[in-house]
C-alpha cells in the first residue's frame, strides 16, 4: 500500500488511522468537512482536502489516484432530536464514497462500522461478527443508521467490489476532539459531584489507537467481505467506572440504582433536553440499549490479522491527560 484516502481523517479515529498509515510510509489524503478543525492531523504531512461524503463529486475528487480507501466519516450521536443528517451522512455517503472509489478503480476500502451494527448478543454469551441484528425495539438512530450502513458496504463487496469491514467497541483515548459519546462519559465521571450511582448493563471497549491499527490491518491482511470486531474489553456499567477510578487514582464508592427509578431521572433529563434543546447527559435510546449487555469476542482479529490490545486503563488515563490538556476536564 502506498497512498491512501482517510475519510473522516481530522476525526476521533480517522485521525489516528491517519497516524497508523503515516507510520507505514503511507501517501495519506484526508478528507475532511468545510471548516473542520485539523488539529488532530496538524503535525503529520498529510494532503488536505476539503469536501463533503453528502457531495458526489466531492467524493469522485477525493478517491481519485488512490489504492485504498478508508471510509470512516460519519456522525457519532447518542442524542439526536432529528436524525435525518445522520442518516444521511452515515448511509448515503457511505454509497457516495463506496461507488466514487469503485468507479475510480480502487484497489480495496476498509469501511467502519461499529459494534452497535451487529445485535446484542443473548445476555451471558459472547457476540461475534455473525451475532445477527436485534436491535428494532428500540429507535436508537445511530445504531440503525450504521446497520443499514454496513449492509450497504457489504453489499458492494457482493457485488465483486473488495470492501471489507471493521467493527469497533466503543472507543476511548486521546484525541477525542469532539467529544464522542464515549468521551462524554469519561468527562461525566471525573465532574466533582457527579452521581455516584449505575445500572445493570455493559459493552465491549477499545483504545482508539488500537482501532485504527485494526484498520490498517484489515486492509493489509484482511479479505473481501470480512468482518473483524475491534473490541477488547468486555465491563459492566459498575466495572468501567471503577476502571476509570483506577486509571485515575480516584477512590470512590458507586451505588446500583433500581431501573424504575434510573428509567424516570432518564426520562426526566431527556424531556428537558427538548424542551431546552441542551443535550442530556445520557440519551434515553443509548440507556436503553446498554441495559442489555454487549459482549464480543476479537479472536478473530487476533486470529486472522494479528491484533494486539493494550489495557483499558492506560486508554483512560491516556484520554485525560488529553482532556486536561485542552482545559476540557
Amino acid at each position: 500500500m502506498d497512498n491512501a484516502l482517510v475519510t473522516g481523517g481530522c476525526g476521533f479515529l480517522g485521525s489516528q488511522i491517519v497516524r497508523r498509515l503515516r507510520e507505514r510510509g503511507v501517501s495519506v489524503r484526508v478528507l475532511a468537512l468545510p471548516g473542520e478543525p485539523t488539529d488532530n492531523v496538524a503535525d503529520l504531512d498529510v494532503e488536505l482536502v476539503r469536501g463533503d461524503v453528502l457531495d458526489p463529486d466531492a467524493c469522485r475528487r477525493a478517491v481519485e489516484g488512490r489504492q485504498v480507501v478508508f471510509h470512516a466519516a460519519a456522525i457519532y450521536q447518542a442524542w439526536a432530536p432529528n436524525p435525518s443528517r445522520m442518516y444521511a451522512v452515515n448511509h448515503r455517503g457511505t454509497f457516495n464514497v463506496l461507488e466514487a472509489a469503485r468507479q475510480a478503480g480502487v484497489e480495496k476500502v476498509v469501511y467502519t462500522a461499529s459494534i452497535v451494527s451487529l445485535g446484542r448478543p443473548p445476555e451471558g454469551t459472547i457476540g461475534d461478527e455473525e451475532t445477527e441484528y436485534d436491535v428494532w425495539d428500540l429507535d436508537f438512530p445511530y445504531s440503525r443508521s450504521k446497520f443499514h450502513s454496513r449492509v450497504l458496504a457489504e453489499d458492494f463487496a457482493t457485488w465483486g467490489f473488495d470492501v471489507r469491514v471493521v467493527c469497533p467497541g466503543i472507543v476511548f483515548g486521546p484525541g477525542d476532539i469532539a467529544p464522542t459519546p464515549s468521551g462524554k462519559l469519561i468527562l461525566e465521571t471525573l465532574k466533582k459531584g457527579g452521581p455516584p450511582i449505575y445500572v445493570d448493563g455493559g459493552a465491549a471497549y477499545v483504545d482508539v489507537r488500537d482501532a485504527a491499527e485494526v484498520h490498517v490491518l484489515a486492509a493489509e491482511k484482511g479479505k473481501r467481505g470480512e468482518r473483524y470486531v475491534a473490541a477488547a474489553h468486555n465491563l459492566s456499567n459498575h466495572e468501567l467506572l471503577l476502571a476509570i477510578c483506577r486509571a485515575t487514582n480516584t477512590e470512590r464508592r458507586f451505588f446500583k440504582l433500581p431501573l424504575p427509578a434510573a428509567r424516570a431521572i432518564i426520562i426526566a433529563m431527556n424531556e428537558a433536553a427538548a424542551r431546552t434543546g441542551k443535550e442530556p447527559p445520557l440519551s434515553r435510546d443509548f440507556f436503553e440499549y446498554s441495559l442489555v449487555p454487549s459482549y464480543y469476542d476479537n479472536a478473530k482479529s487476533v486470529r486472522e490479522l494479528g491484533a494486539r490490545y493494550r489495557p483499558i486503563e492506560d486508554s483512560i488515563r491516556d484520554a485525560v491527560a488529553w482532556f486536561r490538556q485542552r482545559g476540557m476536564a
